[in-house]
């Protein structure tokens, strides 16, 4: 052994909180300054929350003893971008954040996504903290460990592993929601359903509707049962493998494989939640060709998302697209495709090599689905570019 050889550990424990924090949208900010405890803070936010909520709870801490600095972003697909965490690095710089500070992000995935990313960079690693205000941002985007940027061609292309100190979740942000943020939300949720979970599909089977004809009169304590056992169960599943060095076998890639391929290609007018639905619902449409999944499951599935207000097609969504999506997968996940596909309601499986996926299988599924269901399309905007949308990203 070389006697100049000194191995070193790199590894670094730790973990985070994840917890409701009911009526923090209204200003209860108790829970929110036992956090901050005595920190110097920056909060980013967006414009439309920060006019609903963020100068409301921004007030409230600075009532309670807070040192608080606020930024207001304009955050949207497109703007998830270098030039936007640099500009974000340096406000930490101008209001004097210490590497014992604390950046605060009130917004949806691109506001947490563009806080993530700032705050592994500034000072080499600041805390943070997130508070979702999204259904997107409360189940799925807003709870994990990763932060990522767009490139112009290229959905989430460079980004980090970097977990929150703590993420507080207030259901109640939801009732301010535009129909259309709602179910990018439901898509995510659906997804865990469909993939591991038969009885929060059932919830969503039964609840969907009500929330969408009206989020701001809908059952609040089966809103919070929503949020909670969709993020708990998602929390759970990425324990397992938080950092992605276990295994490339992600059963919370089921929605994500031709997803992002179908964001980009849209020039990003194609929301993450639709991308996903068209995505859950071709795999179903596949699954059923291969043998799969029961007819009766496949209908089940589609029939969810219709009733989420969701598309299951899309013009953009080619055999040669698919064909791809899958190669750029394979490069992502290690050589092996990884493809999650329903066997059942709560039940998936990986179909790991692309030679067991004939592409007369997505041929004929994408037919399937633009023949059957071609009265719902894909293309709207996304939904960080509705102008009324109350809580965007």
């Amino acid at each position: 052994m070389n006697a100049f050889h000194k191995l070193v550990s790199a590894n670094r424990e730790g973990s985070y909180s994840v917890s409701l924090a009911p009526g923090l949208s209204v200003g209860k900010v108790a829970e929110l300054v036992s956090v901050i405890d005595g920190r110097k803070s920056l909060l980013v936010t967006t414009p439309t929350v920060a006019r609903l909520y963020a100068r409301q709870i921004a007030g409230s801490l600075i009532e309670s003893g807070v040192d608080l600095s606020t930024v207001v972003l304009e955050c949207n697909e497109k703007s998830k971008s270098f030039a936007e965490v640099e500009r974000l690095c340096q406000k930490c710089f101008e209001v004097g954040l210490d590497r014992r500070s604390l950046l605060i992000g009130l917004g949806g995935g691109v506001c947490t996504d563009l806080v993530t990313m700032a705050a592994s960079l500034t000072r080499r690693g600041l805390s943070y903290l997130r508070i979702p205000t999204t259904l997107i941002g409360l189940i799925d985007a807003g709870i994990g460990v990763k932060g990522a940027i767009n490139l112009p061609n290229k959905k989430s292309a460079i980004g980090v592993f970097f977990p929150p100190e703590h993420v507080l979740l207030d259901p109640s942000f939801m009732q301010t929601l535009p129909r259309e943020l709602i179910s990018d939300g439901l898509a995510e949720a659906i997804k865990v359903g469909v993939a591991m979970d038969p009885f929060l599909f059932e919830v969503l089977e039964q609840f969907s509707n009500e929330l969408l004809k009206s989020p701001s009169t809908a059952d609040i304590n089966k809103l919070t049962k929503l949020v909670w056992r969709s993020s708990l169960r998602l929390l759970e599943e990425l324990e397992k493998n938080l950092y992605e060095d276990r295994t490339y076998q992600r059963i919370l890639d089921f929605g994500h494989t031709f997803s992002p391929l179908v964001e980009s290609m849209s020039g990003f007018r194609v929301s993450h939640g639709v991308a996903v639905a068209v995505y859950i619902a071709l795999s179903s449409a596949v699954a059923y060709e291969l043998g799969l999944l029961s007819v009766e499951d496949r209908n089940r599935i589609l029939r969810s998302l219709r009733t989420a207000g969701l598309p299951i097609s899309s013009p953009i969504l080619t055999d040669e697209v698919c064909d791809k999506a899958l190669r750029e997968m394979e490069a992502h996940r290690g050589g092996h495709l990884n493809l999650v596909v329903p066997t059942g309601i709560g039940k998936s499986v990986f179909i790991d090599e692309k030679q067991a996926l004939p592409m007369s299988a997505f041929r004929t599924a994408l037919r399937f689905l633009d023949s059957e269901f071609s009265g719902l399309t894909v293309l709207r905007p996304s939904a960080s570019t509705i102008t009324h949308a109350v809580a965007p990203d």
